[in-house]
């Protein structure tokens, strides 16, 4: 069997509301998908990172059918050779990464392998997580993607952890008096079931004054208060800051996963399969930071098709801390799948049929597909 074609399908869609942050804002979303078309007529699907900025879309659309070729034709006859294939994916755009976006290429190969995964799945009719000698579990979930006065989120925070969400998360990084203010209400119903989120939005100046700030609220976890290349300001802030520290979304290949596992500079490490490059990185950044005694959750921020295999890589390495999941109105979310995932009382499972997840409503795609 071989890899007949691959093809990259970008949706988007209006918002009811602006989703902001600490970087910018966003009147649309978008949905990167690849699909993948093994020689016996199998399909399989995979999602890339392209919330932001918007033309995202395009590019990504531009280095999925350039990296394609790279995967075409080959053969697909066991779950090495899905592994061999990211293998000479990554190798040959080693070099092209100096010269173009790492973020586009890690996301792009990670979408084909996670439709490559789907598409092995279905062959084996079995879910990928049991292929990959995973479990299935409940994983808890942590709810985002809500805005509003600080005593509206507070309002919202206590409605979610009385349905049974295991935390709630709540962005920062925008002026300093709100963010306390916006995080003194919201942590006086969640305690430390309250997780917080700068986006990368502040220099190390200003995360030394607001993390001070912040330490007595006893929050879950502080997230991306840095640049993701700013190690050694992670390091300056381990001094200051009382609450677990979390990052690891915004790295772009395995290698940088690892090593930001191993360097134990956060407690709580967060791969992001749609940019990282897969399944198979994922994993291996998961399982680094449980050998050294640190937490992972996976992020996702796109549809349920990125979103179940992440529920996989949870299913894979086992005990993992609340995952992300956005409660936004933004219907295509759960919309796009052919049918629902278990989502209840805050707890999600891996998917149980075969493959990554289940496919997408084609009537989906053709009513919001751009590209």
């Amino acid at each position: 069997m071989q890899v007949q074609d691959i093809e990259f399908v970008g949706l988007r869609t209006p918002l009811p509301s602006p989703a902001v942050f600490s970087w910018g804002s966003a009147e649309e979303r978008n949905v990167g998908l690849v699909r993948v078309v093994l020689s016996d007529g199998t399909e399989g699907w995979g999602e890339t990172s392209v919330t932001f900025p918007l033309w995202s879309l395009e590019e990504r659309a531009a280095t999925v059918r350039g990296i394609a070729a790279l995967a075409t034709g080959r053969r697909l006859e066991s779950s090495g050779d899905i592994a061999r294939i990211v293998s000479e994916m990554t190798r040959s755009t080693d070099r092209l990464r100096l010269l173009w976006s790492p973020t586009g290429i890690s996301a792009a190969i990670g979408a084909i392998e996670m439709a490559l995964w789907d598409a092995w799945g279905r062959v084996q009719d079995r879910p990928v997580w049991e292929i990959l000698g995973g479990a299935d579990i409940e994983i808890p979930l942590y709810a985002v993607g809500f805005g509003g006065s600080p005593t509206e989120v507070a309002e919202i925070t206590s409605m979610l952890l009385g349905e049974g969400y295991a935390a709630v998360k709540i962005r920062v990084g925008f002026e300093p008096d709100a963010d306390v203010a916006l995080v003194e209400a919201v942590s006086a119903v969640a305690g430390d079931r309250l997780y917080v989120d700068v986006n990368m939005g502040w220099g190390r100046s200003q995360a030394a004054e607001m993390i001070p700030r912040l330490n007595d609220f006893g929050l879950g976890w502080l997230e991306e208060p840095l640049s993701r290349d700013d190690r050694e300001g992670l390091r300056l802030l381990r001094d200051i800051a009382k609450m677990p520290l979390a990052a690891g979304e915004n790295c772009y290949s395995e290698a940088e996963l690892v090593s930001l596992a191993e360097s134990r500079l956060v407690e709580v490490v967060m791969p992001d399969l749609a940019r990282v490059g897969g399944l198979g990185a994922g994993i291996a950044g998961a399982r680094t930071a449980r050998a050294n005694d640190l937490g992972y959750s996976p992020h996702h921020y796109a549809s349920d098709i990125g979103f179940a295999a992440m529920a996989t890589l949870c299913a894979v390495v086992g005990e993992p801390r609340p995952i992300l999941r956005d409660v936004s109105p933004w219907p295509i979310r759960t919309e796009l799948l052919s049918e629902p995932l278990s989502l209840e009382h805050g707890v999600t499972r891996p998917y149980s049929g075969a493959g990554l997840s289940p496919a997408p409503d084609p009537h989906i795609i053709e009513e919001h597909r751009v590209l």
